[in-house]
């Protein structure tokens, strides 16, 4: 690595054109000067200056490195420019959330985006492990999710709750006491089914749930926009969070059963403890609050 001081006395030198100056300048003897051209040039293995008598010209090499001296102060005011300008309607969107909160959030953002081109939205839908990796890993700038991180390098923000749903078809005209009902009914997997149903029906139905395995298998999807296409059709019931039914298509042909007790997940935001959000996520999280109200 080039020293520092060496650069500056050379730069100073190639502009002044003196030995004196440039001692003058930095406050240095002329020797001195003299002796971090030469250890510049013994770094280098490269001629820098052509001395004639009291002048001097800079060789080839000693023309480049006045280029790179130059660009190197050009390079770091860009950056510390940069540093500076944080725009709040410009950058990219690093996101990472459960596939029901990318649903209600997704077409929030796409809207941001819409109103501030320079804007661009990144979101993946994740499980709570996916989304402590993908922080850790510095892949995104805020993670949601229900289940706490607890990490000490995560720092976390409950930002609300969100519903979770008993969803059956709304011709079925379940009781919402009928257990037995239910167990015709039949259940439709997914794969945050097994989480869901033991929070809801263990809580509603304490006496009579013991797991899945006493309901009627009536099928699985992995694609959340999916899951409740066979319940519109009267194929089964399932347990997905409020915001997931409300968003479907077919909502009318939902129905989501008055529960004695309901259920809540609360919901966190995450980010890195030690970094401090661009300007551009003040307006992210009001909408990520605006799809949890």
């Amino acid at each position: 690595m080039l020293n520092p001081k060496w650069l500056i006395t050379f730069e100073t030198l190639a502009d002044t054109q003196s030995f004196t100056k440039t001692a003058e300048c930095l406050f240095m003897t002329q020797p001195g000067v003299s002796q971090h051209i030469k250890k510049l040039e013994d770094t280098l293995g490269e001629t820098l200056i052509f001395r004639e008598g009291k002048q001097f010209e800079l060789s080839q090499a000693g023309t480049l490195l006045k280029h790179y001296i130059a660009s190197q102060k050009q390079l770091k005011e860009s950056f510390l420019a940069q540093l500076k300008d944080d725009n709040p309607n410009q950058g990219p969107i690093r996101i990472a959330c459960s596939g029901a909160m990318a649903m209600k959030l997704y077409p929030l953002l796409l809207a941001h985006q819409q109103q501030h081109p320079d804007l661009s939205v990144h979101i993946e839908a994740a499980p709570a492990s996916r989304i402590h990796a993908l922080l850790m890993d510095n892949q995104i700038d805020i993670g949601i999710s229900t289940q706490p991180i607890s990490h000490p390098s995560i720092e976390e923000t409950l930002m609300g709750k969100e519903s979770l749903c008993l969803v059956v078809p709304a011709a079925s005209q379940v009781d919402p006491h009928d257990y037995l009902a239910l167990c015709e009914l039949g259940f439709i997997q997914h794969p945050d089914a097994s989480q869901y149903a033991d929070l809801v029906l263990s809580k509603n139905y304490p006496k009579q749930y013991r797991g899945l395995d006493g309901f009627r298998d009536k099928g699985y999807v992995n694609q959340l926009a999916q899951i409740l296409l066979p319940v519109s059709q009267g194929l089964g019931f399932t347990v997905l969070p409020g915001g997931v039914v409300d968003s479907f298509v077919d909502r009318d042909k939902l129905s989501c059963l008055t529960l004695r007790h309901p259920v809540y997940q609360q919901v966190y935001l995450a980010q890195k403890r030690y970094r401090n959000l661009p300007q551009r996520y003040a307006k992210i999280i009001e909408i990520i609050e605006v799809a949890l109200a």
